[in-house]
C-alpha cells in the first residue's frame, strides 16, 4: 500500500522530461512537491471495465492516504474512475430520470427540467461532476441576476442545482455539496394584494352569471388553489357533511393539462368545510352540469369534475385566469391575480378572529409559519382592531362627573 501513496513534483530534466517522484530534491527537501495516490480497484461492478485510481496535489501524505481510501471504497461500490469522469451535464439528465421514476409531481419535473436544459447545463455542463466548487456554482448564481429574473426565480434555480448535487453526495460521487452555503440574492417581502370585502362581492355578482362564477364563487369560500379547482371532483364534495376533500390538482405541463398530487403533504387529502351560501350554489351547477349531460348525450365526457366545458371535459388551468383577468379588467376592479383569491380568503378569516392554526390547515400550508409569514401583517391589524375592541367595552357609557368630597369641619 505504501507504494500507491508517493510524493512527485514537476521538475524537469535537461531534455524536459518530467522527473515526477525521481526527482532528487524529493530525498533532500521534505517540502518539495506534493502527495499524489496511484491504485489498481479492480473492474467496476456495472461497466466492467479496469480501474486505475489516480490523483495528485495532497499537501500531506495523510491526506494522500485517506483521499486513496474513499476512492477505494467508492470503487468498491461501483462508483470509481468511469463514474469520476462524468460531466454534470450527464449526471443531471440521470438525475431528471430518477425524479422521474420516483413520481415527482410533473410540473415540479418540468420547472426542474427547464432549469437544468435552460440555464444550468448551458453554464456548468461542460464541467466534470468531481470538479465543480462552491465558486463555480457562486459565479453561476451571480450570473443569474439582471434581465427578467427576480430572487425569487434564482432562487428556485439554485435550489434545483442544490438538490441535484444533494443526490450525487448521497450516491458518494462528491464528497460535499458545493451548491450550498452560496449567497442568495434578497428576496423581496411578499405583500399579497386584496381586495376589499365590497370589491369581492362586487365581482362575485357580476361572475356569477358566467360559467365559472361557481368556480370564482368556490375560491373565494375555501381557498383552494388554482390547480384544486380544475381538479375538484363531485366524488370529493359531500353535502352531507358539508365538506369538500383535496386530493388532486390539475396542471399544465408542456402544453398539456395533468393531473397530480396537491403541492404539500399537509394539503393533501385535506378537508374543507362549506358554508350554507357556497352549498347552494354547487348544488345549483349540479343541476346545471346534469341538463349538460342530457343534451350533449353520448358526445358528453364525463371527467368527474366539479367545474368543466360544457361538454364535461376537464377545464384547462390556463382559460381559467385568462377568463378571471377579464371578468376584472372589464369591471373595472382592482388588478389582482387569481391566485389572490386564495390570499382573500385567507385575510376574510383572520378578520372573522378564526386561528392562525385553522386558517393554515384549510389554506394546506406545510407549516404554520408559512402563514404567519403570508399573512402576519394581516394578524397584527386584527390584534389591534380586537385591543380596541376589547378596551371599548372596558368603557362607561356615560362619564360620571368627578366631584370633591366634602371635608368635615
Amino acid at each position: 500500500m505504501s507504494n500507491d501513496v508517493f510524493r512527485r513534483c514537476g521538475c524537469r530534466d535537461a531534455d524536459g522530461k518530467q522527473l515526477g517522484k525521481n526527482c532528487p530534491e524529493l530525498k533532500t527537501d521534505p517540502k518539495h512537491g506534493t502527495w499524489s495516490y496511484s491504485s489498481s480497484a479492480g473492474s467496476n461492478s456495472r461497466t466492467g471495465k479496469r480501474q486505475q485510481l489516480r490523483k495528485s496535489g495532497f499537501a500531506t501524505k495523510r491526506d494522500a492516504q485517506a483521499a486513496l481510501n474513499t476512492a477505494r471504497t467508492n470503487a468498491a461500490k461501483g462508483l470509481g474512475s468511469g463514474d469520476a469522469k462524468i460531466t454534470i451535464a450527464a449526471f443531471l439528465t440521470g438525475w431528471l430520470e430518477r425524479k422521474e421514476q420516483d413520481g415527482l409531481r410533473p410540473s415540479t419535473l418540468a420547472m426542474y427540467r427547464s432549469y437544468v436544459d435552460n440555464e444550468i447545463i448551458p453554464a456548468l455542463g461542460r464541467m466534470k461532476l468531481a470538479d465543480l466548487r462552491r465558486h463555480h456554482v457562486d459565479e453561476f448564481v451571480r450570473s443569474l441576476g439582471g434581465d427578467e429574473r427576480g430572487p425569487t426565480t434564482v432562487r428556485r434555480m439554485h435550489a434545483t442545482l442544490r438538490s441535484a448535487m444533494s443526490t450525487a453526495v448521497q450516491l458518494s460521487l462528491i464528497d460535499s455539496n458545493p451548491a450550498s452555503n452560496v449567497k442568495m440574492p434578497a428576496a423581496t417581502k411578499f405583500r399579497a394584494s386584496m381586495w376589499e370585502p365590497e370589491e369581492a362581492a362586487r365581482f362575485l355578482a357580476i361572475a356569477a352569471p358566467l360559467r365559472l362564477g361557481p368556480l370564482f364563487e368556490t375560491a373565494v369560500h375555501t381557498g383552494l388553489r388554482r390547480g384544486e379547482l380544475c381538479g375538484l371532483r363531485w366524488a370529493d364534495v359531500s353535502f352531507a357533511d358539508r365538506e369538500l376533500v383535496v386530493r388532486v390538482q390539475l396542471s399544465a405541463v408542456n402544453g398539456k393539462t395533468v393531473e397530480g398530487e396537491i403541492k404539500t403533504n399537509s394539503g393533501q387529502d385535506r378537508r374543507v368545510s362549506l358554508d350554507d351560501s357556497l352549498l347552494n350554489t354547487l348544488s345549483a351547477w349540479k343541476l346545471t352540469q346534469d341538463v349538460e349531460r342530457e343534451k350533449w348525450s353520448s358526445a358528453y365526457e364525463d371527467s368527474g369534475r366539479v367545474f368543466t366545458y360544457e361538454n364535461g371535459r376537464q377545464l384547462r388551468p390556463q382559460w381559467v385566469s385568462q377568463v378571471f383577468d377579464r371578468v376584472v379588467r372589464e369591471a373595472d376592479l382592482t388588478k389582482i391575480r387569481l391566485h389572490d383569491l386564495r390570499h382573500l380568503h385567507a385575510s376574510l378569516l383572520i378578520a372573522g378572529g378564526v386561528p392562525l392554526a385553522i386558517v393554515s390547515k384549510r389554506l394546506g400550508h406545510s407549516t404554520i409559519a408559512i402563514t404567519a409569514d403570508l399573512y402576519g401583517h394581516l394578524l397584527r391589524d386584527a390584534n389591534r382592531e380586537a385591543a380596541e375592541a376589547a378596551a371599548g367595552m372596558l368603557l362607561p357609557k356615560t362619564t360620571p362627573a368627578h366631584t370633591l368630597p366634602t371635608q368635615g369641619r
